[in-house]
């Protein structure tokens, strides 16, 4: 059974990678689990209740809060996507995407259910190590995170008003289906990953670097490129 104060989860990105092993480890720690994500078919498959929508739209976040009926403990806002390729081949359309649903939609879901999070509650956002790390295969996507990191460090300071928690995650690169296929050199299992938020949601912590040493790279400027078994070729 989970940690009594946090027993009601919406969780944003519920329908694959970290969200969907989230959603099963929640679940089998006895939390009450509401998926928000775009794919209807993966979301019924978990078996929980589903809001299917896309968040990099303002209607998308309104249609969460019009759905969502009754109080939530704990808001993960865990959606988000990156491109593998060079900043400069990357299109107008392309950044703005990833701004919209990595770094703005996050705050503005946030903003729009606190009257659905008590005092007492808490807000998770799952950044990336890449908010502190450059990340020269991922540029718009890092550049998306420092925003969201920078947010949500403020949001802990003005949530706190409300006594409500804040939890913030940076995990390295993740062994999940953006990678299509391709196996990444030093990539953690989403279902790990999972375990180690839900940890710390339940033992209350402020930030959470998974794994630990992710910490040091924010006293050092590290530029970083990924390695793989075989040729990465994005979609």
């Amino acid at each position: 059974m989970g940690f009594l104060n946090y027993m009601r989860v919406l969780l944003t990105g519920a329908s694959g990678g970290i969200g969907q092993e989230l959603a099963k480890e929640l679940i089998r720690r006895g939390y009450e689990v509401i998926g928000v994500g775009r794919n209807e078919k993966a979301l019924k498959e978990l078996g929980i209740k589903y809001i299917v929508v896309d968040l990099s739209t303002y209607e998308g976040i309104s249609k969460v809060r019009e759905s969502l009926k009754g109080e939530i403990d704990v808001l993960i806002n865990n959606a988000g996507f990156g491109l593998v390729k060079p900043l400069l081949e990357h299109s107008w359309e392309e950044l703005e995407g990833m701004f919209k649903v990595n770094a703005i939609a996050p705050v503005i879901l946030t903003k729009e259910l606190l009257d659905f999070i008590p005092e007492g509650g808490k807000v998770v956002f799952i950044i990336s190590g890449a908010s502190h790390v450059y990340t020269l295969d991922l540029p718009g996507y890092g550049a998306s995170k420092v925003a969201l990191h920078y947010m949500a460090k403020v949001l802990e300071e003005e949530l706190k008003e409300r006594g409500i928690k804040v939890l913030r995650v940076y995990p390295k690169q993740v062994a999940t289906d953006f990678w299509k296929g391709a196996k990444l050199r030093g990539a953690l299992s989403p279902e790990y990953v999972a375990r180690k938020i839900v940890n710390a949601i339940e033992s209350d912590k402020r930030e959470l670097f998974i794994p630990w040493y992710l910490k040091l790279a924010k006293f050092f400027e590290i530029k970083y490129r990924f390695s793989f078994e075989k040729e990465f070729k994005p979609q």
